[in-house]
C-alpha cells in the first residue's frame, strides 16, 4: 500500500495521526487552528479520534480549546465526550474549556457526557449538573432500544441508566438510529485518515467520495 501523501496542513497531519509532521508544521509557523476543508479544527479532529498525544501537542502550541467545527459547532470537548475518550477529556480539562457551548442542536459536551458513567467524573469535578434521561431523549442524544435490539447490543454499549427491558444507547448522528459499530471508524483507527473507508471483500482502504457528513449536518 502506498504511503499517505505528505500533509501540507496541520489538520491533514492530524487526520493521518502524524505526530512528527505536526511538529514540523508547527515549527514552520503553520496555523494551529486552521480548519480542514470539512470545517474541522485540528484539535477537534484529534479529540474525535482519541489522539491524546496530539491533543497535548496542539494545546501546548496554543490551539483554541474552545474552537468549534463548522456545521455542528462542536468543540473539542464535544468531540471527545461523544466518542467517550476519557484520556482526551482529562487533557482538555487541564486547559479549562468552556462546558456551556452549545452545538447547532443546542447540546453541550455535558449533555453527551451525561449518558456515560465512564467519563462523567471529569465533568462532575467541574461541578456540572448531569442532564436527565428525558432531556437526552428530547435532544436525540440517546434512543431507547426495542426488546429485540436490546438482546443484540452488549450491555457495555448501553447507557448507565439502562435496565433490563428499558435499555438506551447513543444515537448515530448520521442515521438517527442506535449507533452501531462503524467500519469507517475502523479504517480511521487503522490509518489515522478520517476520510478512509474499508472495501469489504478485499480489505483495502480507499478514500470516501462522500466526506464526513457528521460535521456538516
Amino acid at each position: 500500500m502506498a504511503a499517505p501523501p505528505t500533509p501540507k496542513t496541520i489538520a491533514a497531519a492530524v487526520a493521518q495521526g502524524n505526530y512528527t509532521a505536526i511538529q514540523q508544521l508547527i515549527a514552520n509557523n503553520h496555523d494551529v487552528n486552521k480548519r480542514s476543508p470539512d470545517g474541522m479544527t485540528p484539535l477537534g479532529l484529534a479529540a474525535f479520534w482519541g489522539y491524546s498525544d496530539i491533543v497535548s501537542l496542539l494545546l501546548q502550541s496554543n490551539a483554541d480549546i474552545n474552537g468549534t467545527n463548522a456545521g455542528t459547532n462542536w468543540t473539542p470537548l464535544h468531540c471527545a465526550a461523544f466518542q467517550d475518550h476519557g484520556k482526551v477529556i482529562m487533557k482538555l480539562m487541564e486547559y479549562n474549556p468552556r462546558v456551556d457551548i452549545r452545538d447547532h442542536q443546542g447540546r453541550t459536551a455535558v449533555d453527551f457526557a451525561s449518558a456515560l458513567d465512564s467519563i462523567w467524573p471529569f465533568f462532575a469535578a467541574r461541578n456540572c449538573k448531569r442532564t436527565h434521561k428525558s432531556e437526552l431523549l428530547r435532544m436525540n442524544i440517546i434512543t431507547k432500544l426495542s426488546s429485540q435490539e436490546e438482546e443484540a447490543v452488549p450491555s457495555n454499549q448501553q447507557t448507565y441508566f439502562s435496565r433490563p427491558g428499558s435499555a438506551y444507547v447513543f444515537r448515530d448522528p448520521l442515521s438517527g438510529e442506535a449507533r452501531r459499530y462503524n467500519k469507517n471508524q475502523e479504517a480511521a483507527a487503522m490509518t489515522g485518515d478520517v476520510l478512509a473507508d474499508i472495501n469489504e471483500g478485499v480489505g483495502e482502504i480507499q478514500r470516501e467520495t462522500q466526506r464526513l457528513k457528521i460535521w456538516s449536518n
